[in-house]
């Protein structure tokens, strides 16, 4: 009985020391608004808007190894998924944030962001979307309605 109580102890040390050890936020992580926001102002300047676009942007992008060379095929038709870089939905979406929204921990650092694009600069078979991310990838997409 002995044995199986110190078993059970040691179990239940290691469940809460793996918990412990990892980051309790995606800011712990190295994730954090400035980064979020320079992934934004570096990648999100490849589309103004829905009408321009400027490829030297997309191909830095790439030659740095911002984005692989399918992520940019994927950012130039405006095909993002989650688990995608934040990088690539910037670029895919561009500069027209319309709205922005924070999720902060307990010491009111930013842990997740959620950005809000409306096409009212757009061809017509543009979809308005809210994209949420956290530790630098995109975490959900959601269609909104104009």
């Amino acid at each position: 009985m002995k044995v199986l109580n110190t078993v059970l102890v040691l179990a239940l040390l290691s469940q809460v020391a793996g918990c412990v050890s990892k980051p309790s936020s995606a800011y712990e992580s190295g994730w954090t608004e400035n980064t979020n926001e320079d992934a934004y102002s570096t990648c999100g300047r490849y589309r103004w808007d829905n009408k321009f676009k400027e490829p030297a942007v997309l191909q830095r992008l790439v030659a740095s190894g911002t984005l692989t060379s399918s992520q940019a095929q994927r950012a130039e038709i405006q095909d993002v998924r989650v688990g995608d870089p934040e990088c690539l939905a910037y670029a895919a979406y561009g500069l027209n944030r319309t709205k922005i929204a924070f999720h902060k921990n307990a010491k009111g650092q930013v842990t997740e962001k959620t950005a809000t694009y409306l096409c009212f600069n757009s061809q017509t078979n543009c979809s308005s979307v809210r994209v949420h991310f956290a530790d630098g990838k995109v975490s959900s997409i959601s269609a909104v309605s104009e």
